[in-house]
Protein backbone atom coordinates (compact mmCIF):
# COMPACT_ATOMS: atom_id res chain seq x y z
CA UNK A 1 0.00 0.00 0.00
CA UNK A 2 1.36 3.41 -0.98
CA UNK A 3 1.83 5.86 1.87
CA UNK A 4 0.45 9.30 1.21
CA UNK A 5 1.19 12.04 3.72
CA UNK A 6 -1.25 14.73 4.75
CA UNK A 7 0.53 17.21 2.51
CA UNK A 8 0.54 14.90 -0.52
CA UNK A 9 -2.87 15.92 -1.81
CA UNK A 10 -3.82 19.59 -1.86
CA UNK A 11 -7.37 20.86 -1.48
CA UNK A 12 -7.42 21.60 -5.19
CA UNK A 13 -6.40 18.07 -6.09
CA UNK A 14 -9.00 16.62 -3.72
CA UNK A 15 -11.69 18.70 -5.40
CA UNK A 16 -10.39 17.44 -8.72
CA UNK A 17 -10.77 13.86 -7.51
CA UNK A 18 -14.34 14.47 -6.37
CA UNK A 19 -15.31 16.03 -9.71
CA UNK A 20 -13.43 13.52 -11.85
CA UNK A 21 -14.68 10.47 -9.97
CA UNK A 22 -18.20 11.76 -10.30
CA UNK A 23 -17.88 12.26 -14.04
CA UNK A 24 -16.23 8.86 -14.52
CA UNK A 25 -18.93 7.06 -12.58
CA UNK A 26 -21.76 8.85 -14.38
CA UNK A 27 -20.09 8.09 -17.71
CA UNK A 28 -19.85 4.42 -16.85
CA UNK A 29 -23.45 4.19 -15.67
CA UNK A 30 -24.84 5.99 -18.72
CA UNK A 31 -23.27 3.51 -21.14
CA UNK A 32 -23.46 0.05 -19.56
CA UNK A 33 -21.96 -2.96 -21.27
CA UNK A 34 -24.02 -6.13 -21.71
CA UNK A 35 -21.00 -8.16 -20.68
CA UNK A 36 -20.02 -5.93 -17.77
CA UNK A 37 -19.12 -7.81 -14.63
CA UNK A 38 -18.49 -4.68 -12.54
CA UNK A 39 -21.32 -2.86 -10.82
CA UNK A 40 -20.52 0.82 -11.29
CA UNK A 41 -23.97 1.83 -10.04
CA UNK A 42 -22.93 1.23 -6.45
CA UNK A 43 -20.44 4.09 -6.80
CA UNK A 44 -22.98 6.55 -8.18
CA UNK A 45 -25.35 5.96 -5.28
CA UNK A 46 -22.93 7.52 -2.83
CA UNK A 47 -21.02 9.78 -5.21
CA UNK A 48 -21.80 12.98 -3.33
CA UNK A 49 -20.58 11.47 -0.07
CA UNK A 50 -17.25 10.27 -1.40
CA UNK A 51 -15.45 13.60 -1.24
CA UNK A 52 -16.32 14.09 2.43
CA UNK A 53 -16.18 10.50 3.70
CA UNK A 54 -13.02 9.20 2.03
CA UNK A 55 -9.67 10.11 3.48
CA UNK A 56 -6.81 11.10 1.20
CA UNK A 57 -5.38 7.59 1.19
CA UNK A 58 -8.73 5.93 0.45
CA UNK A 59 -9.55 8.56 -2.16
CA UNK A 60 -6.31 7.82 -3.96
CA UNK A 61 -6.86 4.06 -3.87
CA UNK A 62 -10.45 4.48 -5.05
CA UNK A 63 -9.29 6.51 -8.04
CA UNK A 64 -6.63 3.91 -8.84
CA UNK A 65 -9.27 1.16 -8.72
CA UNK A 66 -11.42 3.11 -11.16
CA UNK A 67 -8.46 3.47 -13.49
CA UNK A 68 -7.87 -0.28 -13.30
CA UNK A 69 -11.52 -0.94 -14.14
CA UNK A 70 -11.38 1.46 -17.06
CA UNK A 71 -8.31 -0.31 -18.46
CA UNK A 72 -10.00 -3.70 -18.11
CA UNK A 73 -13.02 -2.36 -20.00
CA UNK A 74 -10.69 -0.87 -22.66
CA UNK A 75 -11.73 2.70 -21.89
CA UNK A 76 -8.17 3.79 -22.39
CA UNK A 77 -8.62 7.54 -22.81
CA UNK A 78 -10.57 7.82 -19.57
CA UNK A 79 -8.04 5.66 -17.73
CA UNK A 80 -5.06 7.60 -19.08
CA UNK A 81 -6.47 10.95 -17.93
CA UNK A 82 -6.97 9.65 -14.41
CA UNK A 83 -3.60 7.89 -14.26
CA UNK A 84 -1.76 11.00 -15.37
CA UNK A 85 -3.38 12.89 -12.48
CA UNK A 86 -2.58 10.11 -10.03
CA UNK A 87 1.02 10.09 -11.21
CA UNK A 88 1.35 13.75 -10.31
CA UNK A 89 -0.02 13.08 -6.85
CA UNK A 90 2.33 10.18 -6.16
CA UNK A 91 5.18 9.81 -8.64
CA UNK A 92 6.59 6.76 -6.87
CA UNK A 93 3.54 4.53 -7.24
CA UNK A 94 4.68 1.87 -9.69
CA UNK A 95 1.10 0.73 -10.27
CA UNK A 96 0.24 3.83 -12.29
CA UNK A 97 3.16 3.23 -14.65
CA UNK A 98 2.19 -0.42 -15.11
CA UNK A 99 -1.32 0.54 -16.11
CA UNK A 100 -0.10 3.29 -18.43
CA UNK A 101 2.23 0.80 -20.13
CA UNK A 102 -0.68 -1.60 -20.62
CA UNK A 103 -2.77 1.17 -22.16
CA UNK A 104 -0.06 2.29 -24.55
CA UNK A 105 0.86 -1.21 -25.68
CA UNK A 106 -2.80 -2.01 -26.32
CA UNK A 107 -2.93 1.09 -28.52
CA UNK A 108 0.24 0.09 -30.38
CA UNK A 109 2.26 2.90 -28.78
CA UNK A 110 5.20 0.69 -27.87
CA UNK A 111 7.66 3.54 -27.27
CA UNK A 112 5.30 5.17 -24.77
CA UNK A 113 4.75 1.81 -23.11
CA UNK A 114 8.48 1.36 -22.73
CA UNK A 115 8.92 4.86 -21.31
CA UNK A 116 6.23 4.04 -18.75
CA UNK A 117 8.03 0.87 -17.69
CA UNK A 118 11.32 2.74 -17.65
CA UNK A 119 9.77 5.01 -15.04
CA UNK A 120 8.39 1.98 -13.20
CA UNK A 121 11.78 0.34 -12.75
CA UNK A 122 13.13 3.55 -11.21
CA UNK A 123 10.72 3.23 -8.31
CA UNK A 124 11.65 1.62 -4.96
CA UNK A 125 8.76 -0.87 -5.18
CA UNK A 126 9.70 -2.20 -8.62
CA UNK A 127 9.68 -5.97 -9.16
CA UNK A 128 11.52 -8.40 -11.39
CA UNK A 129 8.38 -8.55 -13.52
CA UNK A 130 8.64 -4.80 -14.08
CA UNK A 131 12.22 -5.21 -15.26
CA UNK A 132 11.14 -8.07 -17.49
CA UNK A 133 8.41 -5.95 -19.08
CA UNK A 134 10.83 -3.09 -19.74
CA UNK A 135 13.30 -5.48 -21.34
CA UNK A 136 10.60 -7.13 -23.46
CA UNK A 137 9.40 -3.78 -24.77
CA UNK A 138 13.00 -2.78 -25.46
CA UNK A 139 13.48 -5.90 -27.59
CA UNK A 140 10.32 -5.02 -29.52
CA UNK A 141 11.93 -1.69 -30.37
CA UNK A 142 15.26 -3.31 -31.26
CA UNK A 143 16.93 -1.65 -28.29
CA UNK A 144 18.97 -4.72 -27.46
CA UNK A 145 21.47 -3.00 -25.21
CA UNK A 146 18.79 -1.80 -22.77
CA UNK A 147 17.24 -5.25 -22.59
CA UNK A 148 20.57 -6.98 -22.15
CA UNK A 149 21.55 -4.60 -19.37
CA UNK A 150 18.61 -5.98 -17.39
CA UNK A 151 19.49 -9.59 -18.19
CA UNK A 152 23.16 -9.13 -17.35
CA UNK A 153 22.14 -7.81 -13.93
CA UNK A 154 20.01 -10.92 -13.41
CA UNK A 155 23.07 -13.09 -13.92
CA UNK A 156 24.40 -11.70 -10.64
CA UNK A 157 21.31 -12.85 -8.77
CA UNK A 158 21.54 -15.64 -6.19
CA UNK A 159 18.31 -17.11 -7.55
CA UNK A 160 18.98 -19.92 -10.00
CA UNK A 161 15.71 -19.41 -11.88
CA UNK A 162 16.53 -15.78 -12.54
CA UNK A 163 19.98 -16.70 -13.81
CA UNK A 164 18.44 -19.24 -16.17
CA UNK A 165 15.92 -16.68 -17.43
CA UNK A 166 18.76 -14.24 -17.97
CA UNK A 167 20.74 -16.72 -20.06
CA UNK A 168 17.73 -17.71 -22.12
CA UNK A 169 16.74 -14.08 -22.73
CA UNK A 170 20.28 -13.08 -23.60
CA UNK A 171 20.31 -15.91 -26.10
CA UNK A 172 17.03 -14.75 -27.59
CA UNK A 173 18.35 -11.19 -27.88
CA UNK A 174 21.39 -12.44 -29.74
CA UNK A 175 19.18 -14.61 -31.94
CA UNK A 176 17.17 -11.53 -32.92
CA UNK A 177 20.43 -9.82 -33.82
CA UNK A 178 21.43 -12.88 -35.86
CA UNK A 179 24.49 -13.42 -33.72
CA UNK A 180 23.86 -17.15 -33.78
CA UNK A 181 27.07 -18.52 -32.20
CA UNK A 182 26.69 -16.37 -29.08
CA UNK A 183 22.96 -17.12 -28.93
CA UNK A 184 23.76 -20.83 -28.96
CA UNK A 185 26.25 -20.37 -26.13
CA UNK A 186 23.65 -18.67 -23.94
CA UNK A 187 20.98 -21.29 -24.64
CA UNK A 188 23.38 -24.12 -23.88
CA UNK A 189 24.45 -22.44 -20.64
CA UNK A 190 20.80 -22.16 -19.62
CA UNK A 191 20.31 -25.86 -20.33
CA UNK A 192 23.39 -26.75 -18.33
CA UNK A 193 21.77 -25.13 -15.31
CA UNK A 194 18.37 -26.64 -16.07
CA UNK A 195 18.37 -29.47 -18.65
CA UNK A 196 14.56 -29.59 -18.60
CA UNK A 197 14.04 -25.92 -19.34
CA UNK A 198 11.56 -25.98 -22.23
CA UNK A 199 12.04 -22.35 -23.28
CA UNK A 200 15.80 -22.67 -23.70
CA UNK A 201 15.41 -26.04 -25.41
CA UNK A 202 12.83 -24.70 -27.88
CA UNK A 203 14.90 -21.60 -28.56
CA UNK A 204 17.96 -23.72 -29.20
CA UNK A 205 15.99 -25.89 -31.63
CA UNK A 206 14.75 -22.77 -33.42
CA UNK A 207 18.30 -21.48 -33.60
CA UNK A 208 19.58 -24.72 -35.12
CA UNK A 209 16.82 -24.56 -37.73
CA UNK A 210 17.85 -21.03 -38.65
CA UNK A 211 21.48 -22.04 -38.89
CA UNK A 212 20.84 -24.94 -41.28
Amino acid sequence: MVKITNSSVSVGVRLFFAALLGSMVMGCVSSPSKNADIDYAKYSESRDALASELGEKEEYEFALDLAQMAVERKRYNRAEVLLQKLRKVNQQDVRSYRLLAKIYESQGKIEYARVSMQEAIKQPTKTVDDESEFARLSLMLNDYSSAEEIYQAWLLSKEANRQISALNNLGFSQLLQKNYPLAQTYFEQALQKDPLNSKARNNLQLLKTLME
